[in-house]
Formats: C-alpha cells, sequence, structure tokens
C-alpha cells in the first residue's frame, strides 16, 4: 500500500510532543536532515558547492560532525579555513573528535575523553564564536560513561536514521541506490508501527555522509536525487524542500533528534532518537 500523508498521520502520533502535534487537517511530510562526518577535508569543498547549487534544491544546509585537532584537517591551517568557510555559508558545526586520531569515545578514559571534548568545543568556539551544541561519537559507539561525559559538557549526540556506509573509499557506493530503499523501507515500516519525532508538521530523517570520501564529495548532487527517487518509490510524502536549508531549522531540529541524556532532561526539545 502506497503511504500518504494522512496514512502516516494519522499513526504517528506517539513521537511528538504538544508544541508540534500533527493532525490529520495537517498531514505530515518527510524532510532531509543531511550530516557529513569525519572532515575537513580537501573534499569537503566539493561538498559545499554542490549543496548551494544543484538540480534538486538550491542553498541546503548541512551538520557537519568535525575533528578539530585531526592532522590532515582540522588541526591544519587549510582545515581550519574550511571549518571558517562551512560556518560562513550558514553550515552547522558539531564535534566529532577533539583529537589528533579517529578514536572511539569509548576506548577513552573518562578524563582523556573530558579533555578531548573540551578541547574539541574550546577549538569550535575559536572558529564559531559559539560552543557548539551536537556531538556525533566516532563509529556511533557510545557506552552510559561516554554519555555522562557528553552530559557534562553540554554536548547532545545526534546519530542516523539513514547511512551512506561511506567512512571509506570502497565499493560500497555501487549498491548505493538499494542501500538508502532497505532503509527509507525500514524508516516506513517505524512510521507505521511508533512514529518519529516531529518538527512543525514534518518528520525529519537524519542522513550520514563522510566528506572525506572522494565518491561522495563528487556525487553529492546524484545522491540528493537518489533520496527524493527512493522515497517516492515507496510512496514516502515529501516536504516541499525536502532538505533543511535553515541553519536555525537545522539547529532546532538536530536538538528535537538527539539521544535524552537525564542530565539534559530540562530541555523539553530533546527527544530520543529511535535506535
Amino acid at each position: 500500500m502506497a503511504v500518504n500523508s494522512a496514512t502516516i498521520s494519522a499513526q504517528t502520533g506517539g513521537a511528538r510532543n504538544d508544541s508540534t502535534a500533527a493532525t490529520l487537517d495537517s498531514p505530515l511530510t518527510l524532510r532531509f536532515v543531511l550530516t557529513f562526518d569525519d572532515g575537513p577535508h580537501a573534499n569537503t569543498a566539493h561538498v559545499l558547492r554542490q549543496l548551494a547549487r544543484n538540480p534538486v534544491q538550491p542553498d541546503i544546509k548541512a551538520i557537519f560532525f568535525v575533528q578539530t585537532r585531526h592532522p590532515g584537517g582540522g588541526g591544519t591551517p587549510e582545515g581550519r579555513s574550511m571549518l571558517s568557510i562551512e560556518q560562513s555559508e550558514g553550515h552547522l558545526l558539531g564535534l566529532h573528535t577533539g583529537t589528533s586520531r579517529h578514536v572511539s569515545h569509548t576506548g577513552m578514559s573518562s578524563v582523556d575523553l573530558d579533555r578531548s571534548l573540551r578541547d574539541g568545543k574550546e577549538d569550535l568556539y575559536g572558529i564559531t564564536g559559539r560552543f557548539p551544541l551536537l556531538v556525533r561519537p566516532p563509529y556511533w559507539l557510545y557506552s552510559p560513561s561516554t554519555l555522562n561525559s557528553y552530559g557534562r559538557h553540554r554536548l547532545h549526540m545526534l546519530l542516523s536514521d539513514l547511512k551512506a556506509f561511506d567512512g571509506v573509499n570502497w565499493g560500497n557506493h555501487l549498491f548505493r541506490r538499494w542501500n538508502f530503499r532497505s532503509q527509507l523501507a525500514g524508516l516506513r515500516t517505524r512510521f507505521m508501527r511508533d512514529g518519529l519525532p516531529v518538527m512543525n508538521h514534518t518528520i525529519p530523517i537524519v542522513v550520514t555522509f563522510h566528506d572525506t570520501n572522494a565518491y561522495t564529495a563528487g556525487h553529492v548532487s546524484e545522491y540528493l536525487g537518489l533520496l527524493i527517487e527512493e522515497a517516492g518509490r515507496l510512496g514516502l510524502p515529501l516536504h516541499h524542500k525536502p532538505f533543511f536549508d535553515s541553519t536555525q531549522d537545522l539547529s532546532e531540529v538536530g536538538l528535537r533528534r538527539a539521544v535524552q541524556h537525564p542530565t539534559l532532561s530540562h530541555r523539553p526539545n530533546v527527544l530520543l532518537e529511535a535506535p
């Protein structure tokens, strides 16, 4: 059965709050939240150009989860310059690592993790003039201990709904259409079963790419079209602007979709991200 706006609206009531509750008179649509991990990188410039100018929707904004001290990225003058460009073009910077290596937070001591989070936050403050609110752990690995550390640093962990699985430069892009089709089909089932958080009558879907991947960086426009095509194939209703294009909206939806932590539970707009 094709999924239409009214169908989803009728069956996703459990995952919204009163301020954004949608009704049958206000059908729900989907919007994609684009995120990129592991940069900054020489490839990031290609990503930025295609987000700004592409056949699907101009001036798309994304969240970049960055490595602020990596010797091949944020730890170099070129990398810091790229972070400034991302900021100036209206993209949102989140923290990925504040260490010189791409190392799992779960493998670090509490002291070392706290130091790296503090360093990363200060690095980004020096570029943007504000501390980041969002963090994404390397390899998406986290534990109660790392969540406690994020809470102490007022960081909210944002994971993913859809992944390109492009963290390394290998041939997985050959299966990119099947990959997104299968993941979107799984999300369709979740819509019918439990629903997802709603913001302004839209369901934000977090998509993860890696701007360090040469193929991804050269084919962002193709990926944008592919997401729209596969959502349409499954009958999923999309917003008239299927990708977020406002920095403020991107920040708000990032917090809405972040994994809730007890020390941050006073924030009414932070909801639990579905596994």
